[in-house]
């Protein structure tokens, strides 16, 4: 019994714990596929939520993509100022031709197919991006303001340019009958070869014999016609310079003839306006249309939608 007591005591300790960094590390696997899953969905959301930290500058920020620049949003506002601008344009002629037609009430039907031009090219966008069946109506009223849209401008733009263009061949023949009036006037004058002022013909008519009477009158009266002539050519040479020199031939096809070296047609050029006039005021619906789209085209790569996210993290938790 005294070896038991005088017997040195060990006494027992746990084993420290091991610090971080030591000891072997043991990686708990997933028991069934459902764990791997539901591991590997959480890890994508933490990786998509995960902050990135610059290495120059050492600043933790997350990836979050910037909804666009600033030239692209001038970009964009000036498309939708050019787009609603046309329709504009397009609004006051068809409000004009349709008010001087049939009154108001035309006027009014006229600006809802303008109005209906102009916002349904966006609300078609907006619709097919959510995969609606409600585009085909939003398509239906747009063809149907596009048809109001392009009858009234084609009333105004005819009227318009059949105005123009009877007023141009109303100057140009003014012109020209001018031009053939002051001709026959000159060649009237060079005929007359008397040169005696009338008062002069007057004094030999006083003392000339009576045989001689005959042919001083008939050259005071070519005189006196002579002198009318002069007044008359003053004049007109003065009203001529008044009226404007204007072409029968369309300008635009001259210019671009002697610019191509090829003869182009007055008719064709003249189709080509008219559809370019038709066709323009109803792009502004389209214009305004990509001028959102390109407003709206900056998309956040880095950050998931609230939606997105939830979702993400019931999957991850349950």
């Amino acid at each position: 019994m005294s070896d038991l007591a005088d017997a040195t005591v060990t006494p027992l300790r746990p084993s420290p714990s091991p610090q971080p960094g030591e000891g072997v590390s043991r990686t708990v696997k997933d028991r069934t596929a459902t764990e791997r899953k539901r591991r590997s969905r959480a890890n994508k959301c933490k990786r998509r939520d995960t902050p990135v930290t610059t290495p120059r500058h050492g600043v933790t920020a997350p990836v979050t993509g910037t909804a666009g620049s600033i030239g692209r949003y001038v970009a964009a506002g000036l498309l939708g100022a050019v787009g609603i601008g046309l329709s504009a344009i397009g609004m006051v002629e068809t409000a004009s031709y349709s008010l001087a037609v049939g009154g108001f009430l035309f006027c009014a039907l006229a600006m809802a197919a303008d109005v209906l031009t102009l916002v349904m090219p966006a609300t078609i966008g907006a619709l097919w991006r959510k995969r609606s069946t409600a585009v085909v109506l939003a398509g239906l009223l747009w063809c149907a303001g596009v048809a109001v849209t392009v009858v009234n401008i084609a009333g105004y733009v005819g009227e318009h340019i059949e105005q123009y263009q009877v007023a141009r061949e109303t100057r140009a023949t003014e012109r020209s009958v001018a031009l053939e009036r002051l001709a026959r006037l000159r060649d009237e004058r060079q005929a007359i070869a008397e040169t005696r002022p009338p008062p002069a013909i007057l004094a030999a008519m006083s003392g000339a014999r009576r045989s001689e009477q005959p042919a001083l009158r008939e050259a005071l009266a070519m005189a006196r016609w002579r002198d009318a002539l002069d007044l008359e050519l003053s004049a007109f040479e003065k009203r001529l310079i008044e009226i404007p020199q204007v072409a029968t031939a369309d300008a635009s096809a001259a210019v671009l003839s002697e610019i191509g070296g090829t003869a182009i047609s007055e008719v064709e050029l003249r189709r080509f306006r008219l559809a370019l006039l038709l066709g323009l005021p109803l792009c502004g619906g389209l214009v305004l249309s990509l001028a959102f789209a390109l407003a709206t085209a900056g998309v956040r790569p880095g950050r998931a939608d609230p939606p997105r996210r939830r979702l993400c993290d019931e999957k991850a938790a349950g």
